[in-house]
């Protein structure tokens, strides 16, 4: 009976320690932000998200629609994402539409980036900083495109947190345990 208890522990601290990772969504509104000039340019939008001290981004989606002005390209619009000290990871929505217009871009949920070896890591500082810029600049010092409507989904990793059912066979172990103690006194 006492191994039977102490396999049951034993399954319910493991149970605990294999976790479901948490996470928080940040929602970021893009509606009206230009797409001036090249990266790295001083009339380029730059804006930053606090996303908690060393923020691990595991996620990004997107639900926007953007209008590039002719010569621009929709394909030429770009959001770069990093952290106080580098740039990480660029996001183009409109890839692959080389004309200008309006289109609407949906990434159909959040895109995993740790499948695709992609998540990066904010500094101390907290904050997940973006750019909004070109990849060709059609008109020097003036705007080539507009995300005219929709936001950004920007997905942290959290803290672990014990599963409901972890709980619950841990419970089962510590109650096993108490009553094998009882038992053993009487």
């Amino acid at each position: 009976m006492k191994s039977k208890i102490l396999g049951l522990l034993a399954a319910g601290l493991l149970a605990v320690s294999i976790s479901a990772q948490a996470y928080t969504d940040h929602t970021y509104d893009v509606s009206g932000i230009l797409s001036n000039n090249g990266a790295g340019d001083p009339i380029n939008v730059v804006d930053t998200l606090n996303i908690g001290a060393n923020g691990r981004v595991i996620g990004i989606g997107w639900d926007v629609t953007l209008f590039a002005d002719s010569p621009s390209w929709l394909e030429e619009m770009v959001v770069r994402f990093g952290s106080s000290s580098a740039w990480l990871f660029d996001l183009v929505p409109g890839a692959g539409d080389n004309i200008a217009g309006t289109a609407t871009y949906n990434s159909g949920g959040v895109m995993d980036l740790v499948g695709l070896s992609s998540d990066f890591s904010v500094g101390a500082d907290g904050l997940l900083r973006m750019e909004f810029f070109e990849f060709f600049d059609d008109y020097l010092d003036d705007w080539d495109g507009i995300w005219e409507s929709g936001a950004l989904t920007i997905r942290v990793e959290g803290e672990s947190v014990p599963e409901p059912g972890s709980l619950a066979l841990l419970g089962l172990a510590l109650a096993g345990l108490g009553l094998s103690r009882r038992r053993k006194t009487a």
